[in-house]
């Protein structure tokens, strides 16, 4: 290849060769293939609307110089689609995120009326057709089924669309990605089961408009396109164990030896490490049916196309003694290569000599749509054939053109505690066309007195000066001030305009007909406009004035000053943190449950499991990367169930996640659950989020400041390719001594008709003095000027409870607890209910005539306060608590139901303190945050057994 060879040709017959051989033309030539493409392509953006290319010279140019390359691009994802109502599967590849839309549209353009929508068996409350982009984003992330989701709204045939795009959720049927659809209705009374992808008005229903209708479309499926591999490793027997090793290969190159249960966050980082591969997701799950075997679903993310299968070296063994292979490898998806032609596809040629000499080529793509993603390939062409070679794809596989965002807004600086700062701010009003912010630069810094503005004010008259005036600073206005005031006067109404932070003021000068004052601006940072001065008041005496700026603010942050504290910290990513609580009236809860997460289960987990057992089966759930566990037995107080909670932080996910949530097998997976596979007295677990997963806007200083030094702070915000422009604070602060912040989880219970037990913790910052104690209040209302009492802190103490007793048993209570030290009381915190939402209902069936076989039934009706109603199965009248939380869990409750049966019947309790011949109550504690509208009994089989109700 690229070396000439001479031709010629003789002539042959019985006689011998021709004396003299034929030459062709040309004389001679060299062997040439097409080029091969470069071994990258990289891509990243320029702006919002341009995206920067890079790639090395191809390194065979197949015998010839390479004349030009061909750059290739097409739009992908939703916006892509838009213009056609039938989607290009092609231009549907590569999204990190699924799309669903949800169309409104009617025959008029007089469509109205309300719907709701759910989610993995969880639905909203109604949603207007006209509701904006955040209402509808607003009431699905109420969801406990739904995590961070972005949504857009544009007009439409007598309609709209809406296009919500699941920012952390990814299902796991197949393959890896596709998510359930969501569900509407526009029925009052639907449950979520009875929801449908597309729904037609009719008369009854909630939406109105000729020919209304409502549909749900996926628009893009998460991971589509990537190729997918699955390994998976079993024993022959699911009673085998297996052990040791494996490792895996793709050509030349091939991963360590690896455990035979490695982690998927492991298996990733050594699949990763092999050049060839690229950046990959991995998923692991622990197969139900067999507990010592496994799953890892492999995503290539950069390896575009028909990945070839990896090799499998199996080192295993199991201790059956079955003989091997144990691990099999199977393609879940075949990778796929989109198309580059369409309505946002383009290319462009680049002469190759204009690149001699150079490691990397490099060039701009200009004119690209703002908000689109896009998938690039790059080919070379040597003059061989009428066609360009080969093409390498991008990475990363598709690109948005990002500018950079828009910097932070209402930056906020508030006193901890005398050494101690709290930093505020709101987003970016622009993320610069891309999904979000990943992480805030935040800059602080000691604002020395030579940097402070200052400003001299000179009012002076023909005669003698009398009257009042005003100064504006930045739009506000001052109180009208003497013109002969003094210092204090002046610095008095200046510091009480509401943009300014605070100043020095010396009366510079005061005679007969003239005044000065200088100002020094202590607080308000940088360079500041000029006070304005307005004179209507001081009457007609030829009056002038003027602000001079005698020493302007300047910017700590701009210079090389190094002599003041400066320090840098940058806010990431905070882990979403979730608690699984277990809860029963007395310590006796045994038994176990499941747990489900973006529509996977896990393997059962026994209550009294330990914290490695249960981070061994969240990690076997694929749809779970990696989390950590720990267990916070209840204290044992007069207000705390028995129980504990399971800590669960999530350590690879990024955002805010849906919610775990638990299965007892009672009912459906929820936030909370009873009975079915839980024993014990009144046994409950529930779900609650600690801490949204996602990038925080404030930020707490470590207590390293000095009560004596002003200090000052910008913020810039990074949206994964460029900052944006620093953020000013407006304001300077000193730290200082204050009230303590609020106390922490205020809950309160039930202990009996005319008790009730508080508890919380102590607050996170003290004020700089130590907390003294805690004012626990009461009261019918929200006045709270009934009852209180006070807790004394106690040294090393961080949790506290107080039981209010002598209560009336009629009236209801609101509890707030505030905290307090040497400078005073912290904003009080209102205490919520321990159990969230709780309705007590007695059901009584009683008989006094004797007239009782075993064939009486009864059934419970529900109905809830959207006017949803349900009925149980018929239900025996001698029904132990157990089924009868069952036959109410079954028929899917908004609330977790317990059931306690007391038997009064004669035969049973011989006390005749309210006994009858037949007297069975059950006790139903409805747990949840949902209200109860009515519960009823329905009493066609009871006989003579008389039923009753009372909440």
């Amino acid at each position: 290849q690229g070396q000439n060879y001479f031709v010629r040709v003789y002539s042959y017959n019985s006689r011998g060769y021709s004396f003299e051989p034929g030459i062709p033309t040309p004389s001679f030539l060299s062997p040439k293939t097409a080029a091969d493409p470069p071994e990258s392509l990289t891509i990243s953006p320029h702006s919002d609307t341009a995206i920067d290319i890079q790639f090395p010279p191809s390194s065979n140019d197949g015998g010839a110089p390479v004349k030009s390359y061909k750059v290739e691009w097409n739009g992908m994802g939703y916006i892509a689609g838009l213009p056609s109502p039938n989607r290009d599967y092609l231009s549907a590849l590569y999204s990190p995120y699924n799309v669903q839309s949800i169309l409104v549209t009617a025959d008029d353009d007089n469509v109205s009326g309300v719907f709701r929508l759910a989610f993995r068996g969880h639905s909203t409350d109604d949603i207007s057709v006209r509701a904006t982009a955040d209402d509808l984003r607003n009431a699905l992330e109420m969801l406990p089924t739904v995590g961070s989701i972005t949504v857009s709204k544009e007009s439409f045939s007598n309609g709209f669309v809406w296009a919500v795009t699941f920012l952390t959720d990814y299902g796991n049927e197949s393959s890896f990605g596709p998510i359930p659809s969501l569900s509407i209705s526009i029925n009052p009374t639907d449950m979520p089961d009875l929801f449908a992808t597309e729904v037609t008005s009719v008369a009854g229903t909630s939406l109105l408009g000729t020919g209304a209708r409502i549909a749900v479309n996926n628009e893009l499926v998460a991971f589509k396109g990537y190729e997918q591999q699955k390994l998976t490793t079993q024993c022959k027997s699911t009673n085998g164990l297996l052990s040791g090793y494996f490792s895996l290969s793709i050509g030349n190159t091939r991963t360590k030896e690896l455990p035979h249960d490695v982690s998927a966050m492991d298996l990733k980082r050594e699949l990763e490490n092999m050049r060839s591969i690229g950046e990959v997701k991995v998923l692991r799950r622990i197969k139900q049916s067999n507990q010592n075997a496994f799953e890892w679903t492999i995503i290539f993310l950069e390896k575009l196309g028909n990945v070839p299968m990896l090799s499998v070296h199996d080192h295993l063994a199991c201790s059956d003694g079955s003989v091997g292979p144990f691990m099999y490898t199977v393609e879940n998806a075949q990778g796929v290569l989109p198309r580059m032609d369409g309505p946002f596809a383009g290319e462009v040629e680049l002469n190759a000599l204009h690149y001699v000499g150079r490691n990397v080529i490099s060039h701009t793509i200009r004119n690209l749509t703002r908000g689109m993603r896009y998938h690039f390939r790059v080919s070379a062409w040597n003059g061989y054939g009428e066609s360009y070679g080969q093409s390498r794809h991008s990475t990363p596989a598709t690109i948005i053109p990002v500018d950079k965002p828009g910097p932070p807004t209402s930056i906020h600086m508030t006193s901890v505690d005398n050494k101690t700062l709290k930093i505020s701010w709101s987003a970016a009003l622009s993320n610069g066309g891309f999904q979000g912010i990943s992480k805030y630069s935040v800059e602080l810094a000691e604002n020395p007195s030579a940097y402070n503005e200052v400003q001299q004010i000179t009012i002076s008259a023909s005669d003698s000066l009398s009257g009042k005036f005003k100064l504006g600073f930045d739009g506000s206005w001052t109180r009208l001030i003497p013109a002969n005031a003094d210092a204090s006067q002046i610095s008095s109404a200046i510091t009480a305009m509401p943009n300014m932070g605070g100043i020095s003021a010396n009366t510079n000068q005061s005679g007969l007909n003239s005044s000065s004052w200088m100002i020094t601006f202590e607080k308000n940072i940088g360079d500041l406009p000029l006070l304005t001065i307005d004179t209507a008041w001081l009457g007609e005496n030829h009056i002038s004035a003027e602000v001079v700026e005698i020493a302007p603010g300047r910017d700590i942050f701009s210079g090389d000053d190094h002599s003041t504290f400066k320090r840098t910290f940058t806010v990431e990513h905070t882990p979403e943190i979730q608690e699984i609580i277990l809860e029963s009236s007395a310590n006796d809860m045994g038994g176990y449950f499941f747990i489900h997460f973006m529509g996977e289960r896990s393997s059962n987990i026994h209550v009294d499991s330990d914290a490695t057992t249960i981070q061994r089966v969240l990690e076997g759930v694929s749809t779970i990367d990696e989390v950590t566990v720990s267990i916070i037995p209840h204290t044992q107080d007069s207000i705390s169930l028995y129980g504990q909670r399971w800590v669960v932080t999530f350590k690879s996910h990024r955002g805010d996640l849906p919610s775990l949530l638990v299965d007892s097998g009672s009912g459906p997976a929820s936030t909370i659950t009873t009975g079915g596979t839980l024993l014990g007295s009144s046994p409950l677990i529930r779900v609650e989020t600690k801490e949204d997963g996602g990038i925080r806007t404030n930020f707490v200083t470590p207590s390293i400041l000095n009560e004596n030094k002003t200090y000052t702070t910008r913020i810039s915000s990074l949206n994964g390719y460029s900052w944006s422009t620093p953020a000013h604070s407006k304001f300077g602060i000193s730290p200082s001594k204050g009230v303590p912040s609020s106390p922490r989880e205020v809950r309160v219970n039930v202990l009996s008709n005319t008790e009730l037990g508080v508890s919380w913790k102590q607050p996170n910052f003290s004020g700089g003095d130590e907390v003294a104690g805690y004012k626990v209040q009461w009261d019918v209302d929200t006045k709270f000027d009934h009852s209180s009492a006070t807790v004394r802190a106690t040294q090393n103490s961080t949790d506290y409870f107080f039981v209010v007793r002598n209560l009336d048993p009629f009236e209801s209570y609101f509890v707030r607890v505030i905290a307090y030290n040497a400078q005073g009381f912290s904003e009080p915190e209102i205490a919520t209910h321990f159990l969230m939402y709780m309705n007590t209902i007695m059901i009584s069936l009683i008989e006094t005539g004797g007239n009782v076989d075993l064939t009486e039934t009864f059934s419970i009706r529900y109905t809830s306060n959207q006017g949803i109603q349900r009925e149980t199965n018929p239900i025996s009248v001698y029904a132990t608590s157990r089924e009868v939380e069952n036959e109410l869990n079954i028929i899917g409750i908004d609330n977790a139901v317990s059931v306690d049966r007391e038997d009064r019947s004669n035969v049973f309790d011989l006390s005749g303190i309210e006994t009858n011949y037949f007297d069975i109550r059950y006790r139903l504690s409805l747990v949840g945050d949902q209200d109860i509208s009515s519960i009823s009994i329905n009493d066609e089989n009871l006989g003579s057994i008389v039923p009753s109700v009372d909440f």
